[in-house]
């Protein structure tokens, strides 16, 4: 399939009136990239290929969907490894309590929300299972669906939430997911700026990687050379990948059925099973 389940951290540092959107000490973990990559590392993806998809589906990578000429097949990713996840925590300054719960180095218990939309039945299934992964490596979490208008009212509008699982659309052309990584984009969910005619936020800051992404989707749009529009992409995949703003989960397959007595059918992604219409022939 075309789109992308992920999970993100708010890592929006700004104030409303003097309140944190985020509390600072939550802040501070999500906005702690080994923080992010131990979260990326604890999530069994192939668990939920095989649970949710009934193995019809692989682990996901990328923000760009892997049938797009621009998706980067050498990108490495994060696959199911809680000791390594452990590990990068630790060289973060987190460390575990004799109950095996994890702490900061404050002594805080790290604990805080998943939300996803009720009603969808795939993200509630992942959502529990974040839940376990996540607590399996000593994380406090409270996994809760809301009411999507709801959801998005938070993710877009009062901009207090803290972990959300959601998805996007994908497609060939990486450009058309550009307002996602413009720092500005009304879709920059991890790192939102407000909306017109919304309360303004003190204290915002756009990280030097945030800046990068954004100039070299610029860069890409001018770009006509294939080969040099491809390398560029490749940059935006690895930087993406390092800094984690997006945890990519499992990308499903697209399935269609037609009668076997239609001859000519050839599947595609792009067009399912009737792309090629004008070839396709009826058996007697």
């Amino acid at each position: 399939d075309y789109g992308t389940n992920y999970v993100v951290f708010n890592l929006n540092t700004g104030k409303r009136k003097g309140k944190p959107l985020v509390a600072p000490r939550k802040s501070r973990w999500f906005n702690n990239v080994k923080f992010r990559q131990a979260v990326a590392y604890a999530i069994n993806r192939p668990r939920m290929v095989k649970n949710i998809y009934r193995g019809l589906g692989q682990p996901q990578h990328s923000f760009i969907s892997v049938q797009s000429p621009f998706a980067d097949p050498s990108l490495q990713g994060y696959d199911y490894d809680p000791e390594k996840a452990k590990q990068l925590l630790k060289e973060a300054g987190f460390k575990y309590n004799q109950k095996n719960q994890l702490l900061d180095s404050e002594g805080n218990r790290v604990s805080f929300t998943l939300n996803t939309n009720a009603g969808n039945k795939i993200r509630e299934t992942m959502g529990n299972q974040v839940e376990e992964d996540l607590e399996a490596i000593g994380m406090d979490v409270n996994f809760r669906t809301l009411n999507f208008n709801v959801l998005i009212g938070r993710l877009s509008g009062s901009l207090d939430w803290e972990c959300i699982i959601l998805g996007l659309t994908g497609g060939n052309e990486p450009n058309n997911g550009a307002n996602v990584w413009f720092t500005d984009g009304n879709l920059h969910m991890f790192n939102q700026k407000p909306a017109p005619g919304q309360n303004p936020i003190e204290g915002r800051t756009i990280s030097d990687w945030e800046k990068k992404i954004d100039q070299l989707f610029i860069k890409g749009a001018r770009e006509l050379d294939e080969d040099k529009r491809k390398a560029i992409y490749a940059e935006i995949q690895q930087l993406v990948s390092d800094n984690v703003p997006f945890i990519y989960l499992v990308n499903p397959k697209a399935l269609g059925a037609v009668r076997n007595n239609i001859e000519g059918v050839e599947y595609s992604a792009l067009g399912g099973a009737f792309w090629n219409l004008e070839e396709l022939k009826i058996a007697e």
